[in-house]
């Protein structure tokens, strides 16, 4: 195999496995009324076609702590291809919140990394957050709460939330660079 060729093994095996995947949000969050896929629902549906493509599917974590206080699960995604050695990676960030009422520190630990594999594995995998054309029509949804988004360009996070809290403070979970603004009232 050419060092060339073995450069874009991963790479290759990478763009079979988004474009056949598919992980509907098969998971529903009856407090805020939506429905979600988790990062398991993920890892169930990609681990098949990777291995397929002779790939192993590798999720870490680390921690971040930014200087004023605020700590981050950062997880990597990765693509390992197993016969050129070649990877591709991405990465998801989730902050810990200080206190989460009814959790210890380990609990609280392990959901903001949940969720910052999951949106690793969105990253890598190109799993976005637009509903399905086959899902009833998004134009019938009633909008109730406040819409937040993230400014950055490219980032795209945006969420509903009908607690009125004000999160204009905070550093988006996604790009970890832009503080939320208010897009809806």
């Amino acid at each position: 195999m050419t060092e060339e060729r073995k450069a874009n093994e991963a790479m290759s095996a990478l763009l079979a496995v988004q474009a056949a995947l598919k992980v509907p949000k098969g998971q529903r969050n009856s407090f805020g009324g939506f429905d979600y896929r988790s990062k398991e629902d993920i890892l169930e549906a990609a681990k098949p076609l990777a291995h397929e493509l002779g790939c192993a599917l590798l999720v870490d974590d680390g921690i971040r702590e930014l200087a004023n206080g605020w700590v981050y699960v950062v997880s990597t995604a990765t693509l390992h291809h197993v016969e050129s050695g070649t990877e591709v990676s991405a990465t998801g960030l989730a902050r810990e919140p200080a206190v989460k009422k009814g959790m210890d520190e380990s609990q609280i630990t392990g959901t903001a990394s949940s969720y910052a594999g999951k949106r690793a594995l969105g990253n890598l995998l190109a799993l976005d957050d637009t509903a399905d054309a086959d899902a009833a029509d998004a134009g019938t949804a009633q909008q109730t709460g406040t819409l937040w988004a993230c400014p950055g360009e490219g980032c795209g996070r945006i969420f509903e939330d009908e607690s009125g809290y004000d999160y204009s403070g905070y550093v988006c979970d996604r790009c970890g660079k832009h503080n939320y603004v208010r897009a809806r009232q």
